[in-house]
């Protein structure tokens, strides 16, 4: 289920609506209701029948809720990663009245891909990256804060997602090109906070060596940009959190087909 990002209001941002008055729109929602009972007897219309349902019946919580009060969200400026981070708060606000006793919201910030304009004069604190991680630092810490201020700390944790990093050598346009697995942010009251977590590279620590044609650069050839093959798989830091979030060990296969694959099946970050 899709909801807009702030200043939408909540009791706003779905509507099953198009009628000028209630009993139109009581209508209307009970003959869609009558429309999700439709062909039960195939997995998949069933599967896709109990999803819209549970959206309409999510429509109707949110109108009847209002627009909640969250604890200030100072966030200046105000961006479009912070705008979501902003309505996640606002909903995990109202968890009581949705029946939201386990949920997962995602949000996202584009612009990473940075071919040119990584930086502006070759100076790394400017540029398209750091200006996208002063959005980030900026939402997440604003974000912390309300979650914190409702005493939910240690049960809310955030965490980044990505497809892939950079390379370490750059291009000619001020910009890097597509690289393998890179790092990720976790932040929670229930995470074990200040420390870096995965599997030992060949200097002994879990962060690699970050340099052309070091110890860690698997990149090779004529065309070599330096490139790092991360020690630790995004199964194992999927299945960490999941595990916090309380998928037993015995199910964690049927989660991550290839945690099997690994030693570790657990990297340590979470309490």
């Amino acid at each position: 289920m899709a909801i807009a990002a702030a200043p939408t209001r909540l009791d706003g941002a779905l509507r099953l609506d198009g009628f000028p008055n209630p009993p139109d729109n009581d209508a209307r929602y009970k003959s869609m209701q009558n429309l999700l009972q439709s062909d039960q007897m195939l997995t998949l219309v069933r599967g896709a029948s109990r999803v819209t349902n549970e959206a309409l019946m999510v429509e109707r919580a949110l109108r009847t809720a209002g627009d909640p009060l969250v604890p200030p969200f100072p966030l200046n400026p105000r961006t479009s990663l912070g705008n979501q981070l902003e309505q996640i708060a606002k909903l995990i606000s109202l968890r009581g009245a949705l029946g939201m006793n386990r949920q997962i919201f995602f949000c996202s910030l584009g612009g990473f891909d940075t071919h040119t304009g990584q930086v502006t004069g070759g100076v790394p604190a400017t540029g398209t990256h750091a200006n996208l991680l002063a959005q980030v630092s900026g939402a997440m810490r604003v974000f912390y804060d309300a979650i914190a201020a409702m005493g939910l700390a240690d049960q809310v944790t955030t965490f980044t997602l990505s497809d892939f990093a950079r390379t370490q050598v750059p291009n000619g346009t001020l910009g890097t090109d597509h690289a393998w697995g890179a790092h990720h942010f976790v932040m929670g009251g229930a995470v074990r906070g200040g420390d870096l977590y995965g599997i030992p590279t060949s200097n002994g620590t879990v962060f690699p060596t970050l340099a052309p044609n070091g110890p860690d650069d698997t990149d090779s050839g004529t065309s070599a940009r330096g490139r790092w093959i991360p020690t630790a798989a995004v199964d194992q830091y999927g299945a960490t959190l999941a595990s916090w979030f309380g998928v037993i060990n015995a199910d964690l296969p049927a989660v991550f087909p290839n945690i099997g694959r690994f030693n570790a099946t657990n990297l340590g970050f979470m309490l």
